[in-house]
């Protein structure tokens, strides 16, 4: 009986440059994140991944101060987002995927109802909070 190793299996289906780029601008960079997390951890590099998640969570702190500031606005928010999805990307996808427009690309649909269900429901919360959903100026 013959075992399978990972060579035979093909090549390995990751979530494209611009699927984690979409998330990173749209939601924020801890969605890209997530979806990095997953390519490496397809790929057997879990530490590496949890690590870029990591990186994400503190990119998101970032992004909130800068909100908080008074050069803060959504325009900021999507900006910094934007920079930092670049970042994430060309840094990821450079060191451990090369190859990335080779391989074969996954579904963004699975990932992109859980986003917005995670979003609808923080919604709710808000509402159902109180929590005013614009800047209330003075």
């Amino acid at each position: 009986m013959i075992e399978s190793s990972e060579s035979d299996k093909g090549p390995i289906s990751i979530y494209s440059k611009w699927a984690v780029l979409g998330f990173c601008i749209f939601f924020s960079p801890i969605f890209g994140g997530f979806l990095l997390r997953k390519n490496l951890v397809d790929i057997s590099k879990k530490t590496e991944g949890s690590l870029i998640l990591l990186v994400t969570f503190g990119m998101a702190v970032l992004t909130a101060i800068l909100a908080s500031t008074s050069i803060g606005g959504s325009g900021t928010t999507i900006l910094a987002n934007f920079l930092q999805g670049v970042l994430l990307v060309e840094f990821t996808y450079k060191k451990y995927f090369p190859n990335a427009d080779d391989s074969p690309k996954k579904s963004i649909w699975r990932p992109l109802s859980v986003s917005l269900m995670v979003v609808a429901t923080l919604l709710m919360l808000m509402i159902m909070l109180g929590v005013p959903l614009q800047e209330v100026k003075p």
